[in-house]
């Protein structure tokens, strides 16, 4: 394998990569040997960026949250293609590995980078494919000049790629790329790194590559990786689906959550203290809580997808986004203190966490008594409706100073806050236990609401 500097007609410059074709269940990716000194001049690593602002002005442009939502769930590849999806550097991490290749007699990366680029051979109108030559792609008028283009001469690999800067996009290996910048020029100048460039496949392959490599094997960020997997995801699935519900409830302005979610798990450093105080839950916690509600798996639970047939017809998606947010703008009406975090769990994941528990036991009964088994109806539940479901929450304290759930943080806890909730709540009777709530919920609401699930 070897690597070239081609200069085109003194205007243009290529790196020509010979490649090694490697097959793995009958798919394929490359190997190729680059020299660093180049390799850096071409890569790019974009982590990914959330600006609450922009996507704000965003969902003001449409004319209801309807066609903004089906804005974001009908994101086409063009929308996609300069996508970001890695993760913010560590710089300590960077420097000692800039330490380790200056310092270490044998400072070896024998492990892959592995990278991504866009080739022309992937348009649908350049009529170019591995089977055309070098000569062909650069006639081709219409290429911008970020594109690569891959050449297969007799099983003979070759990648063209623009020596230019970003033509090159990181998957795995971006804290080494950026510990080779650090380390002195004579050892870089003579360094040569290991390439597998996984190529010609859509981009929610390459983010699944990214999620499997980043998070089954690393500890990374989840919020980022849900991040990633919804935006490249070509095909509406759950994850995809609640990753845009969270996203629209984060951003339109009427709804309880906006401006509350700390997307790709973070806040942001330019804000303020008060305003990084109001980023009381991540998007990871908020995804994980709400997905329950359209998974097939929980049918057979005591906490059943209350929300499956209006997931399965994807005409009704936007109900579920409209339910979950009158539901918590009750809740917010009814307590004040969900709008100050700092002194309150109530819209932290104990409190958002026993809530969207209280929401999956209640809407069976609501089914039942209040729209008679009809599931169109829910579309008539309005806010108010839901504050009067909710009569009694008020009495729970959510304090983080003195009261009752003030020190704990366990799993175990978001249950006991659901059990008082329930035993407060006037629409529920007031059960004297949660095992009283529950062996009546069972036997009158939860097989009526199981039975019309099924149908």
């Amino acid at each position: 394998m070897k690597t070239e500097i081609l200069t085109i007609n003194e205007e243009e410059r290529f790196l020509k990569i010979d490649l090694e074709e490697v097959l793995q269940k009958n798919e394929s990716f490359f190997i190729g040997k680059i020299q660093a000194r180049d390799f850096l001049e071409l890569y790019t690593v974009r982590p990914a960026r959330y600006d609450l602002t922009k996507h704000t002005e965003l969902a003001k442009s449409f004319p209801d949250d309807d066609e903004y939502f089906k804005h974001l769930i009908n994101h086409d590849k063009k929308n996609l293609e300069r996508e970001d999806f890695q993760r913010d550097p560590n710089e300590d991490r960077i420097n000692k590995i800039a330490k380790f290749i200056n310092n270490e007699e044998h400072a070896f990366f024998p492990n892959t980078i592995i990278a991504n680029c866009e080739l022309i051979n992937d348009w649908p109108d350049s009529n170019i494919t591995e089977a055309n030559k070098f000569d062909d792609f650069l006639s081709f008028k219409k290429r911008p000049n970020y594109i690569s283009f891959l050449e297969n001469d007799e099983g003979k690999y070759s990648l063209y790629v623009p020596y230019i800067s970003n033509s090159i996009l990181i998957i795995d290996g971006q804290h080494r790329l950026e510990g080779l910048k650090k380390a002195d020029d004579e050892i870089r100048d003579k360094y040569e790194l290991i390439i597998a460039f996984i190529i010609g496949f859509d981009r929610s392959v390459i983010a699944k590559q990214f999620y499997t490599i980043n998070y089954e094997q690393k500890a990374v960020n989840k919020s980022l990786l849900y991040q990633l997997t919804g935006e490249f995801s070509t095909e509406v699935d759950e994850l995809s689906f609640m990753h845009n519900v969270v996203k629209l409830l984060n951003e339109l302005e009427e709804s309880p959550f906006f401006g509350r979610v700390k997307m790709l798990g973070k806040a942001n450093k330019s804000l303020s203290k008060e305003e990084k105080q109001l980023l009381s839950i991540s998007q990871a916690f908020l995804i994980d809580a709400l997905i329950r509600y359209i998974s097939i798996t929980a049918k057979g639970s005591s906490y059943p997808p209350i929300f499956l047939k209006y997931y399965n017809n994807q005409e009704d998606h936007i109900l579920i986004v409209r339910a979950i947010a009158r539901f918590f703008n009750a809740v917010r009406r009814i307590k004040p203190d969900w709008s100050d975090p700092a002194n309150s769990l109530l819209s932290k994941g104990m409190g958002i966490g026993a809530l969207i528990k209280v929401f999956n036991l209640l809407f069976p009964i609501i089914f039942k008594k209040e729209l008679k088994n009809d599931w169109s109806k829910i579309q008539d539940l309005t806010i108010e409706n839901y504050e009067e479901f909710l009569s009694g929450l008020e009495e729970v304290d959510f304090s983080t100073n003195d009261g009752p759930y003030a020190k704990t943080g366990s799993a175990g806890s978001i249950n006991k806050i659901k059990e008082d909730i329930v035993q407060r709540l006037l629409y529920l009777n007031n059960p004297d236990s949660f095992d009283d709530f529950m062996n009546t919920y069972k036997k009158e609401y939860l097989a009526n609401f199981v039975t019309e699930l099924n149908r």
